[in-house]
């Protein structure tokens, strides 16, 4: 069966806006003649691919499988074009979209990445820092290509990749004396202070939690002295600021690199995979002294 390409770019421009008034503006069409190239793609594949939730449009499980074809359709046909236009400079073109937590996407993806992303004048980066409990749907969605979490997605649709540990300790800072029993997390959902103490052998009397969103403004906020934190041990070992409290075990936290599975992929999306299963490693050795 062959799918209506006009049916198909209809579908993948509404799947990313979330909005068949924007998408219909994007497309150069009337949301009349756009909902119905859905309805007829629809009645083609005998399936429901958007519902209409509270929150806004969102697409079913069908939805997103074929949301996923059509971004690769999407990306195959732009690379065949750039590589006829660029046959002999060989440029590779395209945008790079990551989604990470805020511990690994300054200090480690955007270093692996920048000496690519110097040598490919042409490839964009999108990067986006997410709390983990949103980054799966951030990949479900299309919204991103690539995803870091500190946890396996149980998924046959993706590929997950173990990079190694983020090794977790307690700082302090050097300088200010101060009531040591304020901790920074960065919201009323974040475990990892609890976490931390729950691998001691001993435990503070006291942990008063308060909530610095960012996680440089953590930092920072132990380097004034206004609490201690919980905090990777490859972010501050060069930091004069702040000591770490040796007392205390270290606490493993593992990080994983996923994207989704396909058939095929991209020279594109090929040398991403290739360049973000091996380059993060040299930033999680667990071989740091503070």
């Amino acid at each position: 069966m062959s799918l209506s390409s006009a049916q198909l770019d209809a579908f993948y421009e509404v799947s990313r806006c979330k909005s068949f008034s924007k998408a219909a503006t994007l497309l150069h069409v009337t949301q009349s003649a756009l909902s119905q190239r859905i309805a007829h793609l629809e009645q083609e594949l005998g399936a429901t691919l958007f519902i209409r939730a509270p929150s806004g449009l969102c697409l079913t499980l069908l939805g997103e499988e074929l949301q996923h074809y059509c971004k690769s359709r999407s990306m195959l046909e732009d690379e065949c074009v750039s590589r006829i236009k660029n046959a002999q400079s060989g440029t590779m073109v395209g945008v790079i979209r990551i989604g990470a937590y805020s511990t690994v996407l300054r200090s480690i993806v955007l270093p692996s990445l920048s000496p690519f992303l110097i040598a490919h004048e042409d490839v964009r980066l999108e990067a986006s820092s997410k709390e983990t409990r949103d980054l799966p749907q951030a990949l479900r969605s299309g919204e991103v290509d690539f995803i870091f979490l500190d946890h396996r997605l149980e998924s046959e649709k993706v590929e997950t990749v173990f990079l190694g540990d983020e090794e977790y300790v307690l700082i302090e800072s050097k300088h200010v004396n101060r009531d040591n029993s304020v901790y920074f997390d960065h919201d009323v959902q974040d475990q990892t202070t609890l976490r931390f103490f729950e691998a001691q052998s001993q435990r503070p009397k006291v942990v008063s939690r308060s909530f610095l969103d960012e996680i440089y403004a953590i930092i920072d906020g132990v380097a004034l002295g206004l609490g201690r934190a919980v905090v990777p041990l490859h972010l501050v070992k060069n930091d004069k600021r702040i000591r770490r409290v040796k007392e205390l075990k270290p606490l493993r936290i593992p990080v994983y690199f996923i994207y989704n599975r396909q058939s095929v992929y991209t020279r594109l999306q090929k040398a991403v995979i290739a360049l973000l299963e091996r380059e993060p490693k040299a930033f999680l050795s667990p071989n740091m002294v503070l």
